[in-house]
């Protein structure tokens, strides 16, 4: 009896074991020393083989969830040693919470929001104000974190040793460029004259300024002027048809001087349409296709009919009379030189 026991033991074994394996119940089974199914059974190294490594080095490679292991993160990430929310990592000063990357920044000397730089938009300028106007030259600038006694917060002074000279200096001042825009003021005089009329532009070729005033006596003006490039033109006109003739003399403070002389250029078809000569009153105009002028010869000049004329001209002025060299009949005419103010 107890040999058919055994014998069928033996033969639902192989059974029994497939379903084992089938429904993974277990993954090692061995027989005991009577045919029994040895569940888990010891091999030798002093554990439990069902959660080894798949190299079998004893090193459990499943996530228990605890945060450690080998995708557990790195110290650095995790501490916070002064708890202003920003791990070591991104904190520049983990002992000190008033500094990390989202603090503002404040004029003490520290890095307080980590970027790299030390009080950087919040420090005072201040500069010294060699000539009491109210600012600085910008080669002194100075900053500090306290406003500093005897400095101003303002610089850009183009002289400062001049008080006529700041920025935005609303008042113009002769030869000097008072308002520090990069260009000098110049209260320029221009004396004119017209044998028999005419009228004269300054840069602007649709809007005459003034009358030139007759032969005997002219005219004077004085007109402010920054540096750069000028056109002066005259358009003048004979009335008996005898001779006509115009003369200037521009002056600036320095003592420079231009005047009407044979480098100046008149158009060559004065009776063509005012559309033929726009922008001949402007700098940069091209006048290349307008001829030289006729130099009839300067003030007090025997062989001209002027004599010292006009009265209100220099009296050493070197300016000559200049006009076309057309017949006397076609008696209007416009005349332009450029010259630049320093």
């Amino acid at each position: 009896m107890r040999t058919m026991i055994r014998m069928s033991r033996l033969f639902l074994l192989p059974l029994c074991l497939g379903l084992l394996v089938s429904v993974g119940c277990y993954s090692n089974l061995s027989l005991g020393e009577h045919g029994q199914i040895d569940q888990g059974a010891d091999d030798g190294s002093g554990g439990d083989d069902q959660n080894q490594g798949a190299a079998g080095d004893g090193i459990d490679d499943q996530d228990d969830g605890t945060g450690f292991g080998d995708d557990a993160g790195t110290d650095d990430e995790l501490v916070d040693g002064d708890g202003d929310g920003h791990s070591a990592t991104s904190d520049c000063d983990d002992g000190d919470p008033s500094v990390h990357p989202e603090a503002p920044e404040n004029c003490n000397g520290i890095d307080d929001d980590c970027d790299g730089v030390v009080d950087e938009e919040v420090q005072l300028q201040s500069y010294i104000d060699g000539d009491g106007d109210g600012f600085g030259d910008d080669a002194t600038l100075q900053l500090d974190c306290e406003e500093q006694e005897g400095r101003v917060e303002l610089g850009g002074d183009c002289d400062d040793d001049d008080p006529q000279v700041y920025p935005g200096n609303p008042a113009q001042v002769d030869g000097l460029d008072s308002d520090c825009d990069g260009a000098r003021d110049w209260l320029v005089t221009f004396y004119l004259a017209v044998d028999d009329a005419g009228e004269f532009c300054l840069n602007d070729s649709g809007s005459m300024i003034g009358d030139t005033g007759g032969w005997t006596t002219g005219n004077q003006y004085e007109i402010w002027l920054e540096s750069g490039v000028h056109t002066i033109g005259i358009k003048g006109w004979d009335l008996g048809q005898v001779i006509t003739a115009a003369i200037a003399h521009v002056e600036i403070s320095d003592g420079t001087v231009w005047v009407s002389d044979d480098t100046w250029r008149y158009d060559p078809n004065p009776a063509a349409a005012d559309e033929t000569r726009l922008g001949w009153c402007e700098p940069f105009f091209d006048d290349e296709a307008w001829d030289l002028v006729l130099d009839i010869g300067p003030i007090g000049d025997s062989s001209n009919p002027w004599g010292d004329a006009p009265s209100s001209f220099p009296a050493d002025s070197p300016a000559h009379w200049i006009w076309d060299h057309f017949p006397v009949n076609l008696n209007t005419q416009y005349l332009r030189k450029e010259f630049e103010l320093p």
